[in-house]
């Protein structure tokens, strides 16, 4: 670096505080926001980990300052007016700006006030009688408006960053766990405003700026794992260097074609997939320096000799595996006949699929084999996603199917024939704790995008089977709209409108028993976007014409749809259906829900048959009410209701009450078996306090062990916090 870059230039440490107390601009050039789901997740996964790790929750609020601090890497900025310019970084920081927006929405609907206008000083700040976003820039601020008022913004006319932005905010809101929302957010939020740090490059102008940011980004960059690793496996294969460095350029260069990235993470998938003991230690190992790892354990994969061992793992191991891994790459953005499935987990962000597919294909697989493979373990991904759904599971974040997939990982590695993985498939998919009994009861709360997957699936389902194509890709937004060049999901309709006294004859008893009947998955349909906004707000009778000129599953409302189309009724005879579907031709009222969620039900038993998947029948079949109930994952913070009723504190069958003493406590729940909460009004059911807390709330965001309270003996109120904390205190939970 010249003199003049060394006396222009300083580094210095800062927190996400301090640095999100500044405004900061983006050159035209630095403009776009391109991150992809895969990378906010993963960062949102990470900080919530590391926040995790160290809370506790018999710790004061004030303890996070003794937490284990987090660093995010380096940026580089140069000063222009008030403001600094982001010359590197811009990713990581736009990204944190969307997660400090969700933090000060959700607490706001905490009512924490305090906190979320602490994180709210770091979202914008008020300067010349104007609200300026910390990141400023003219375009992103209507967006950014309707996320911090929590309102569904039209991404129509948008610039590709714009919607890009808007997307990735939703990710971010379901990759929070819940383990946050029942009752650390707020100190979460301290943690990360203190404890999360950066380094300021800061350089005196632009053009310096950019050299930097250049000179760290391309020249005289320091070797990466993957470099190290073919250098370590190349030197100890004595013969055919120049094949074998061939063979590996050829590799990384047809996986670099998916991403900068992505040779990097195929090689860290394939150690874990085929080698790693899944105990934990090896995959830390691995993510953090993989090269590191093969030089310490090198006869684990088989490299006991010098020359041969190594080269057959360039040509027999690595090459087979990469071409597989393409394949797979290629199925989750592109739907691909027989792989349907790799793409549905990809859009759902189950990118562990990838560890079991690889786990269980083997290099000399024919390629009709290794996609039957990748389908069924694809498939049984998406089940135990669909179930967990249904079920109001909480574990449907990408963490929790990584944790799936290291505990399926030695069975798999033992399967090499696809009828061996058929048995091990209908094994585990026999032994799932849920059914799809649930669907009756199932309803649209804060789960947006899991019921409009459901719905995507169900309409296509129908679709298909009355001769159609299959259109899935265009309901999740995930194919381009040719005309417009958009990609705009369907959005989910619901057949009641949103207008309570239409239906006060109908014996709803109040507003809160209306909107619980309206969000019912059996009152939603799936709609194209304009079709659902023009008559949205009509009533069923004005609807139903319109409904006829749907999709088969909006069509099957009127009768005609049942007398004129002898496709759909060669359907419903094939599948059984004669008796579940139903049209509703002068109203739709209760009954009707009920009539709709059964046949919804029945669809999903077809659709996610474990037979029609292709798993083989399990010999000795579990009923669905005698199935275990899930095993919640046991983390040093991680207190559940069922310990509670473990150690005695609370009992199955305890009715609990939700609410505070200022508003009083209406929403009644019932604690049932595995310490799920079970709804009064709707009888559903959910694994978490907050999960069942959002759902009769109608918002984003509960505290749920502050929201839920038990009576005690004499009649007054306690929150189940308390009581979590007098197990604590008296040591009966095993927090170790």
């Amino acid at each position: 670096m010249n003199d003049r870059v060394q006396q222009s230039v300083h580094g210095r440490e800062h927190t996400v505080r301090d640095l999100f107390s500044r405004q900061y601009g983006l050159e035209y050039y630095q403009r776009e926001y391109t991150w992809e789901r895969r990378h906010v997740v993963e960062l949102v996964n990470d900080l919530t980990s590391a926040f995790l790790r160290d809370w506790h929750p018999g710790h004061d609020r004030q303890q996070y300052a003794t937490y284990r601090p987090y660093f995010l890497g380096p940026f580089v900025c140069h000063s222009a007016g008030i403001k600094k310019n982001l010359v590197d970084g811009q990713q990581r920081f736009t990204t944190l700006h969307l997660l400090l927006i969700h933090l000060e929405k959700l607490l706001s609907e905490q009512g924490d006030t305090d906190s979320a206008q602490m994180v709210g000083a770091m979202v914008r700040r008020y300067a010349g009688g104007v609200h300026h976003y910390t990141i400023d820039v003219d375009e992103r601020r209507a967006c950014l408006e309707a996320l911090r008022r929590g309102e569904e913004f039209d991404t129509s006319g948008q610039t590709v960053s714009v919607q890009n932005l808007w997307l990735r905010a939703q990710d971010i809101a379901e990759a929070i766990p819940e383990e946050l929302v029942d009752d650390c957010l707020a100190t979460f939020a301290d943690w990360l405003a203190d404890r999360v740090f950066l380094v300021e490059i800061t350089a005196a102008d632009r053009d310096l700026g950019w050299e930097i940011f250049e000179r760290m980004n391309d020249r005289g960059a320091g070797l990466t794992s993957l470099d190290l690793l073919k250098s370590f496996i190349l030197s100890h294969a004595s013969q055919e260097q120049a094949a074998l460095n061939a063979a590996w350029r050829d590799t990384v260069a047809r996986l670099s074609s998916h991403g900068r990235q992505v040779p990097s993470e195929f090689f860290e998938a394939l150690l874990i997939a085929k080698y790693a003991t899944i105990d934990g230690s090896d995959v830390t190992e691995i993510s953090r320096a993989f090269h590191e790892w093969v030089r310490a354990n090198p006869e684990r994969m088989g490299l006991r000799l010098q020359g041969k061992d190594y080269s057959d793992f360039v040509l027999e191991v690595v090459s087979p595996a990469a071409t597989q891994f393409n394949s797979l790459l290629d199925a989750s953005r592109i739907r691909t006949q027989g792989l349907e499935e790799v793409f549905y987990n990809a859009s759902n962000g189950i990118d562990s699929q990838y560890l079991l597919i690889m786990a269980a294909a083997r290099s000399n697989d024919t390629e009709s084999n290794f996609r039957e493979k990748a389908r069924l373990l694809a498939a049984y991904m998406d089940l135990l996603f669909i179930l967990r759904t249904v079920n109001n599971d909480t574990a449907v974040q990408s963490l929790h199917f990584r944790e799936e997939a290291y505990r399926l990982l030695p069975a798999v590695r033992q399967t090499s024939s696809v009828d061996e993985l058929r048995e091990l498939l209908g094994h585990e998919a026999s032994d799932l704790p849920y059914s799809f009994e649930a669907v009756q009861k199932f309803s649209l709360h804060n789960n947006r995008r899991q019921v409009r997957y459901l719905l995507a699936r169900l309409t296509a389902f129908v679709e298909v089977g009355c001769g159609r194509s299959d259109e899935v890709d265009r309901y999740l937004g995930l194919r381009t709209d040719s005309s417009s060049g958009e990609a705009v999901p369907w959005e989910i309709e619901h057949i009641w409108a949103n207008k309570y006294s239409l239906h006060v004859q109908s014996g709803i008893a109040n507003e809160q028993e209306f909107q619980q009947a309206r969000n019912r998955l059996g009152a939603l349909i799936l709609l194209e976007k304009p079709d659902n906004a023009s008559f949205g707000a009509d009533r069923y009778m004005d609807k139903l014409p319109h409904y006829h000129r749907q999709n088969f599953l909006a069509a099957s409302l009127h009768p005609n749809t049942y007398s004129r189309t002898p496709a759909f009724r060669k359907f419903r005879k094939n599948h059984d259906l004669e008796e579940h579907f139903s049209a509703f031709a002068d109203n739709f009222d209760k009954e009707a829900i009920e009539a709709r969620s059964a046949l919804y039900r029945k669809l999903c038993e077809l659709i996610w048959s474990p037979q029609r998947i292709g798993f083989s029948k399990a010999v000795v079949a579990i009923p669905s009410r005698e199935r275990r109930l899930p095993q919640r994952r046991k983390t040093h913070y991680g207190v559940q209701v069922s310990d509670l009723i473990q150690v005695g504190l609370l009992q199955e069958g305890a009715k609990i009450r939700g609410g505070s003493k200022r508003n009083g406590y209406p929403h009644e729940a019932t604690l049932i078996s595995g310490g799920r909460v079970r709804i009064e009004l709707s009888g559903e059911e959910f694994g978490s306090l907050s999960g069942a807390g959002k759902a009769v709330l109608g918002g984003t965001s509960c505290p749920g062990w502050d929201f839920w309270h038990v009576e005690e003996t004499g009649g007054s109120l306690i929150p189940l916090k308390s009581l979590r904390q007098k197990a604590i205190a008296q040591g009966l939970l095993d927090q170790g």
